[in-house]
């Protein structure tokens, strides 16, 4: 069992690269992904901790895209085998993380004119990761317990799109950019968790993402537990099943993993049944094993 798709702290997880590495070790996992959002931070503290315990780290990065013109207001793109150290990728991430700076910033002012007493200086850690709206969310959970029961209530009611403290980042990136970037470092693309679009939507999308260079779909998400009130185990699967048959007309190569964030999603490491074979591929298109870190 392996898990393609994981978060940690230096993003909008809630645990550590290390406390992530040793959750997946307990569930006996072979080899996990880090696939933080817009940054490659917590990568070396993920594989430095998993040498000598017998697990795969597999650097990878989730980049936020958008492409409004065409219907699709936000599409997620993963990187897997990225050298995380790239010259380029570094240089892309520091841009995206100045302007995820600059879009919480307004967002923490929204919320100071509507009577919250937040400070993005309260974030714990706040300028060594790739700040979310997530965070802000959390911040103000910890200060109004009495208000606010959980990150998606405080979307619901201000941070999410068209809500009073809704902001939108001023860099935005393009699928083609996200996919240029990725193989500038030594990776593979994938397009994440395309069942959260309706069916013709994600077919649209996918052919647009290939058409862009991109080599493969996340098939396997437990859309059940990330997405409880529109999908249930039954439908997880129909999807699952979909989205394999859609990569094999195609010729994509496959990807799959838990999305896992920590206790604000019911999603945890190892919940999706991802199989050895799935990376095994993704190591025979790039011929790169030197890019996996084993412990």
């Amino acid at each position: 069992m392996i898990d393609l798709h994981m978060h940690t702290d230096v993003s909008d997880g809630e645990f550590s690269p290390e406390e992530v590495v040793n959750i997946a070790i307990k569930k006996g996992l072979k080899a996990i992904a880090i696939t933080d959002h817009d940054t490659t931070i917590g990568i070396n503290a993920a594989i430095e901790y998993a040498k000598g315990r017998n697990i795969e780290i597999v650097p990878g990065i989730e980049i936020y895209c958008y492409e409004e013109d065409i219907g699709f207001d936000e599409v997620h793109i993963l990187g897997l085998v990225v050298e995380h150290e790239n010259k380029d990728l570094i240089k892309f991430t520091e841009i995206l993380r100045q302007d995820r700076f600059k879009q919480k910033r307004k967002i923490i002012s929204k919320l100071r004119n509507l009577g919250f007493d937040v400070k993005l200086e309260d974030i714990p850690n706040v300028e060594n990761v790739s700040i979310g709206k997530p965070h802000i969310a959390l911040e103000l959970i910890k200060k109004y317990p009495k208000e606010f029961s959980s990150v998606r209530e405080v979307f619901d009611r201000y941070l999410g799109v068209g809500k009073p403290a809704y902001s939108e980042r001023s860099y935005k990136v393009r699928i083609t950019e996200a996919i240029n970037i990725i193989k500038k470092a030594g990776g593979v693309s994938f397009l994440a968790h395309p069942g959260c679009y309706a069916d013709n939507d994600a077919l649209e999308l996918i052919n647009i993402f290939t058409g862009k260079g991109g080599q493969g779909i996340e098939t396997i998400y437990p859309y059940d537990l990330v997405f409880p009130k529109e999908y249930d185990k039954i439908k997880t699967e129909r999807k699952i099943l979909f989205f394999k048959d859609i990569a094999k007309k195609l010729g994509l190569v496959e990807s799959g993993g838990s999305d896992f964030h920590g206790k604000v999603r019911k999603s945890t490491i190892g919940c999706v049944n991802v199989d050895n074979e799935i990376l095994r591929k993704i190591k025979n298109i790039l011929n790169k094993n030197s890019s996996f870190v084993r412990g």
